[in-house]
């Protein structure tokens, strides 16, 4: 009798091992390539809102220092738009108009990225908000020249005035660059 017991047990054992492994990426595809590196970010800004001629589209410029895993410390800046919701329960939408850059404090590498996210208010305090954003990485320079990728971003930013504040964010994503010889 022990030794069915046993055998069951083990048998059981192997199935719950082969259904996990078969919940894991398989596929070639789902592995990241030799050429790839994760990226970690953290960054402080400084951020306006610039009105245009329709009142719900704000220029967004930013400027900051980021230090980045994969260049060292660096200048940051990004040109975009701020669009508000035209009818209530919409997100604020915050998209780049032209590609964001980190650029290495000797000025030898950057990277560039476009960005789409949404921006809620604090419900406690309307002075600060919530931003999430999406990174998709489209080139750079020295190293990073052709460079794909993704990531996520997250900000909190305080505003001192109502066109106007700092921010800080954290990013999380990989970088694809070509790698020696493509």
């Amino acid at each position: 009798m022990k030794k069915i017991h046993a055998v069951k047990i083990l048998a059981l054992g192997l199935g719950c091992a082969a259904l996990v492994g078969a919940g894991a990426p398989s596929k070639a595809g789902d592995n990241l390539p030799a050429n790839a590196a994760a990226l970690r970010a953290n960054a402080g800004n400084k951020f306006a809102l610039v009105p245009t001629g329709n009142p719900y589209v704000f220029g967004h410029p930013v400027d900051g220092v980021a230090q980045v895993s994969l260049l060292g410390n660096c200048h940051f800046h990004g040109e975009g738009e701020v669009r508000l919701p035209a009818s209530p329960n919409q997100p604020i939408v915050i998209v780049s108009t032209s590609p964001w850059t980190l650029t290495a404090s000797n000025g030898t590498n950057s990277l560039q990225f476009d960005v789409q996210g949404t921006a809620t208010f604090d419900p406690v305090n309307p002075n600060f908000a919530n931003l999430t954003y999406t990174a998709t990485f489209v080139g750079g320079t020295g190293a990073f020249v052709g460079a794909t990728g993704t990531a996520t971003f997250e900000v909190t930013a305080q505003f001192e005035s109502a066109l106007e504040g700092w921010a800080t964010w954290t990013m999380k994503g990989y970088v694809l660059t070509r790698g020696p010889g493509r």
